[in-house]
């Protein structure tokens, strides 16, 4: 019976799905384009002619804008990176915000006084 000597590290990446995405990445960038695509619509709404559907419109197309430039741009700041570099970016940036307490980002170097050194003073 043959026996693999090694685990190659790709093996368990998630695939690339488009544009740099993996399909957690992609659903994420869908889902804020969505978001974001509310208040773009809703001053667009008040142009006569317009109305409401340019919310709905709008919804639709800017997650499309966001995957077609942020694929360029997120495949650059992952290339070099470990596999969950963005997860982990997202997390200290929601740990920063006080959204979550999940990981420890203070430094208490201030809090103890020890910014430089302590010089030793014992003879021996």
């Amino acid at each position: 019976m043959a026996v693999i000597d090694f685990l190659p590290d790709r093996l368990n990446v998630p695939p690339v799905v488009y544009r740099g995405f993996t399909t957690g990445e992609l659903g994420l960038t869908a889902g804020i384009g969505v978001l974001l695509g509310i208040p773009c619509g809703i001053p667009l709404a008040f142009i006569p002619g317009v109305g409401w559907v340019a919310i709905p419109t709008c919804m639709l197309i800017l997650p499309l804008l966001l995957v077609f430039i942020g694929g360029r741009w997120i495949s650059g700041f992952k290339r070099g990176k470990p596999e969950n570099y963005v997860w982990r970016r997202l997390e200290e940036l929601r740990a920063r915000m006080g959204l979550t307490h999940v990981l420890i980002i203070t430094s208490r170097a201030w809090a103890l006084k020890r910014s430089r050194p302590i010089p030793f003073e014992g003879g021996a």
